[in-house]
């Protein structure tokens, strides 16, 4: 799990934000350099305006980061597709069909009705869409 400080408001890293969404942000970290050597990757925990909070409100902040933290070996991994998984070609290409209605990095998530994708014999497709469909529901 990244722990990032931010200068910028929440909007500004949404969908259509300034700044473009948090997670294509720090794809090159989390997918590139955590997710891909096999590092279980949680979501990001993001202090947006951080250099504006003042003395009474970091406690809040405090306070949400140690509900992060006590999650930190129970709380689902982001669902990322694997590259030998079977959702890729042989040029490694997202087979078409899948990722529909994203952008983004976000086409490479495993989602919900999604065909099984198998790695070393073992169906990952299962534990993501609960993975994903746990994340849905925070």
């Amino acid at each position: 799990m990244l722990s990032v400080t931010i200068g910028g408001r929440a909007p500004h890293y949404g969908e259509r934000g300034v700044n473009e969404r948090l997670d294509d942000l720090l794809w090159p970290i989390q997918h590139g350099m955590l997710f891909y050597p096999g590092i279980q990757v949680l979501p990001p925990f993001a202090v947006y305006q951080s250099d504006r909070l003042t003395e009474a409100e970091w406690p809040a902040v405090a306070e949400a980061y140690r509900r992060r933290i006590t999650g930190l070996f129970s709380d689902p991994p982001i669902a990322y597709r694997t590259q030998n998984g079977g959702h890729y070609d042989g040029q490694q290409v997202l087979k078409p069909g899948l990722g529909a209605g994203e952008s983004g990095t976000r086409i490479h998530l495993v989602r919900p009705g999604d065909p099984k994708e198998v790695l070393e014999g073992l169906d990952r497709t299962t534990a993501a869409t609960r993975e994903m469909e746990t994340c849905s529901d925070s």
